[in-house]
């Protein structure tokens, strides 16, 4: 009988250790799993630039890309690419009765869902380092375009047009336009645009051979407005590095069946290959003195 009371003990003992470290490595898991993480500092800069904000504009981008990558990590954000819903979230399996885009509002309740592309995303920086004369910039572009929508090109004619913005060339060798940019830069000093008013240009980078002139640029000045290829793709630059939007990236891990790259990327300006020409636009800083053309 003693012996039968010491094992029964025994596994007392053990069942309740095991248990405690269940409940201890749950917790520990647990709040790990629904800790914020910063994927994307914020600036703590004192802005140097002159009618625009850099560190407004860089922090509403740091609240986008924390929220959603916090988000794709937990549950799903409300941010999805706007291809990844025509390529991803139309489909559905043959035994569902809806696809999943309407699974993943359904998720996401009453929240307002956000479609994004390259160029929303690069607006909302453009749009919080601006605060309020951004509507004068909307009446500019309507103006001159009508209802067409924002281009990386179109805001970059109004930033030099009206804003006193320096806009830099930044061409491969590569660049089946390089020939024609050589040529434009030679004649007028202007990156032109096809069937576009042309942007003036203040200089231009060899992408291959002046990577260290180009890093010393670009590490001047926290935030710029960028293209690539005629406005084939629009982003921002934050010093050195350029930060963009994926118009394929799921809104969350699961709903990420093409297994594509996540919808906000960045990547150093030198290391970048997806086009071979770029047009940077900086904002003039409070100790400049510019004459408006």
């Amino acid at each position: 009988m003693k012996k039968v009371i010491c094992f029964l003990l025994t596994i007392s003992s053990l069942f309740y250790s095991c248990k405690e470290k269940t409940k201890k490595s749950t917790y520990i898991k647990k709040k790990v799993i629904d800790s914020a993480i910063v994927y994307t500092p914020k600036s703590k800069l004192e802005n140097e630039y002159l009618n625009f904000n850099s560190p407004e504009a860089i922090n509403r981008i740091a609240d986008i890309e924390n929220e959603y990558f916090n988000d794709y990590r937990l549950n799903s954000s409300k941010y999805y690419g706007t291809q990844w819903y025509y390529s991803v979230g139309l489909s559905k399996d043959l035994l569902d009765s809806i696809n999943v885009f309407q699974k993943y509002a359904l998720e996401k309740n009453d929240i307002k869902l956000d479609s994004m592309h390259c160029t929303i995303f690069a607006v909302k920086a453009l749009e919080a380092g601006f605060g309020k004369e951004f509507k004068t910039i909307e009446k500019h572009h309507t103006k001159i375009w009508a209802n067409r929508e924002h281009a990386g090109w179109s805001l970059g004619y109004i930033l030099t047009k009206f804003y006193n913005w320096k806009a830099y060339l930044f061409i491969s060798k590569n660049s089946n336009e390089y020939d024609a940019c050589l040529k434009n830069y030679k004649k007028d000093k202007k990156y032109h645009v096809w069937k576009q008013p042309n942007i003036p240009l203040t200089g231009i980078f060899d992408v291959d051979d002046d990577k260290d002139d180009i890093n010393n640029l670009l590490n001047l000045n926290e935030f710029g407005w960028g293209f690539s290829n005629q406005g084939w793709h629009t982003w921002i630059t934050r010093f050195n590095y350029l930060k963009e939007c994926n118009w394929l990236g799921a809104p969350s891990e699961k709903h990420n069946l093409s297994k594509s790259t996540p919808l906000f990327l960045k990547t150093k300006f030198t290391d970048y290959h997806d086009y071979n020409s770029h047009v940077i636009i900086f904002p003039p800083k409070k100790n400049e003195t510019f004459i408006n053309e």
